[in-house]
């Protein structure tokens, strides 16, 4: 039988069958197919079946898109795609038989925008019904409905082992009710048969051959990540498109933005998609290492080239070689090291720390920085003449307050990553709308923790609002603020502060060094005896030995 498949936003909402040899579609509420959209007519166009062929004709005056084309009259060709508004219909001269599908059989059928919330104010939800490779969805109305194989029946499916009238579906609060109505074949949920109870969402019954997932609307197909990168912002398709682009050749990148866009994930994207994805990614944070550490942290350093290299030492640049090098915040690196790190860039050699001959590498480096590297040039605190080479392919990464349209997708992504095994719990509207509504200094890495945290908080199976907490912006205040006073703690001298501290900034030195004494002395610029004694004093002379 010939029908029309509608529908909105790249997704299937509803099939029609053309029973009837006449159909009028319009906005009116007489009319066969009621769609509700402003754009289009009360009676927008009629389909009529004239001997075996199908003919649209025009009632708005305006004329009707049909395969891209405005028409007054034509044939309706099998697959015909036709505009009404903000909806898509595809006209099918045979219908999938057996396919689960919501099809509508009644003389009037009304269509339910997919994004509008529900009349009791309840968020809008869907059934997706799956048959083996065959996935349709349906959006249904407030109230009740029923499934089966009946065409009086809401949701009609075709399947074998289905009652004429099989289950019963009513919308609440935290989900839905179901009640099976005396079907043969039964109901089942994780192989258990029911007959009535409350089904949260994201729950899957299976009735016959089909599966019913039950489900919150999405505003279209949730686009799959692109190696970890999530969203549908314009910005995020034309950062893959650079990436796509650029990935095979072994061009240097800077990745620009601020902390928490996601600059290392780029990188690794870009490592992901080159021919050198199968050899080493090497990520260095220049802002988490000291002067005195970071030279050979790049280049390495031969046995015996300062006190304490015992051994030979490989540096980043040795250690990528043949793949990728990250280089994240580079604007922190020191002039004296910009000037080395240029060198290596021009020439693709690096000097370990106490060699007399330098080594050649085949690195692909990506550098990455939340400094703006054209002022601190301009200020010299950046030499030019790096910058320009690092402006070789720039790409700007923005911040997430400008793409407010992928919280929500972010949100429920992170949600999916770290809730524990099961239905992952959803957002309560509220809640959506506190996210939309913050300013996120702290971008993604920041929304992935007010969202953890929010799973280890909530009380309930929904992330409502108050579960949602956001730390203080770390933002600098502009210039002329007055700072904020210190005060030491109640009882505690400035000398015993003083030596708390101390104690804090050799302990955190130590971890980073992985304990080796004699490279954190030389990092803090403290002589060995003088590392050495503290130790002793505090009874961590022993520890790691």
């Amino acid at each position: 039988m010939p029908e029309l498949v509608f529908f909105r936003r790249g997704e299937e909402v509803l099939r029609v069958a053309l029973e009837r040899q006449r159909l009028v579609l319009g906005r009116a509420e007489d009319s066969d197919i009621v769609i509700p959209d402003p754009h289009v007519s009360r009676q927008h166009a009629v389909l009529r079946l004239d001997g075996s062929r199908w003919l649209l004709e025009d009632l708005s005056e305006q004329g009707t898109v049909v395969a891209g084309q405005r028409c007054q009259r034509c044939v309706l060709p099998d697959g015909a795609d036709l505009q009404l508004g903000q909806w898509h219909a595809v006209f099918r001269e045979r219908g999938s038989a057996g396919a689960a599908g919501p099809t509508r059989t009644s003389r009037r059928t009304g269509l339910q925008p997919c994004e509008a919330p529900e009349e009791d104010g309840l968020l809008p939800t869907q059934v997706r019904v799956k048959q083996g490779t065959t996935e349709l969805l349906y959006t249904p109305g407030p109230g009740s409905f029923t499934l089966g194989t009946d065409p009086g029946n809401a949701l009609v499916i075709q399947d074998r082992f289905l009652s004429g009238r099989h289950l019963e579906v009513t919308r609440r609060e935290a989900g839905f009710h179901v009640r099976d109505l005396n079907s043969t074949n039964g109901t089942y949920l994780d192989g258990v048969r029911l007959f009535e109870a409350e089904i949260p969402l994201n729950t899957v019954l299976r009735v016959g051959e089909t599966q019913l997932h039950f489900e919150p609307v999405s505003q279209g197909p949730e686009p799959a990540p692109f190696h970890g990168m999530v969203g549908r912002d314009p910005a995020v398709r034309h950062l893959v498109e650079f990436i796509q682009r650029v990935a095979p050749s072994h061009a240097l990148v800077t990745v620009l933005g601020e902390s928490g866009t996601g600059k290392e994930l780029v990188a690794r994207a870009l490592h992901a998609c080159s021919p050198r994805a199968g050899q080493p990614f090497i990520p260095l944070n220049c802002a988490a290492l000291s002067p005195g550490v970071l030279e050979s942290e790049l280049f390495g350093h031969e046995k015996g080239a300062f006190t304490g290299a015992d051994t030979r030492r490989k540096g980043a640049f040795e250690e990528a070689h043949g793949g990728t090098l990250f280089l994240d915040e580079v604007g922190e690196l020191p002039l004296e090291m910009q000037a080395k790190l240029l060198r290596v860039l021009e020439s693709g050699e690096v000097k370990p720390v106490g060699a007399t001959r330098a080594l050649h590498v085949e690195v692909r480096v990506v550098a990455a920085t939340h400094r703006d590297l054209r002022q601190w040039a301009r200020e010299g605190k950046f030499r030019e003449d790096l910058f320009y080479r690092l402006s070789l392919m720039p790409v700007v990464l923005p911040p997430l307050r400008s793409r407010r349209g992928d919280i929500r997708l972010l949100a429920e992504h992170f949600v999916r990553a770290c809730a524990p095994p099961g239905p992952a719990p959803k957002f309560t509207a509220a809640a959506l709308a506190r996210l939309q509504q913050h300013d996120w200094p702290g971008n993604i890495r920041e929304l992935r923790n007010v969202v953890h945290r929010a799973l280890l908080m909530r009380q309930g199976p929904r992330l409502e609002a108050g579960d949602l907490t956001f730390q203080e912006s770390t933002r600098r205040e502009p210039e002329g603020t007055d700072p904020v006073p210190l005060e030491l703690p109640v009882g505690v001298t400035l000398e015993q502060m003083m030596q708390r501290v101390e104690r804090q900034l050799i302990e955190s030195t130590l971890r980073r060094c992985h304990h080796h004494k004699e490279r954190a002395a030389k990092e803090l610029g403290l002589a060995r005896s003088s590392l050495f004694k503290r130790l002793k004093q505090w009874g961590l002379s022993q520890e790691e030995e």
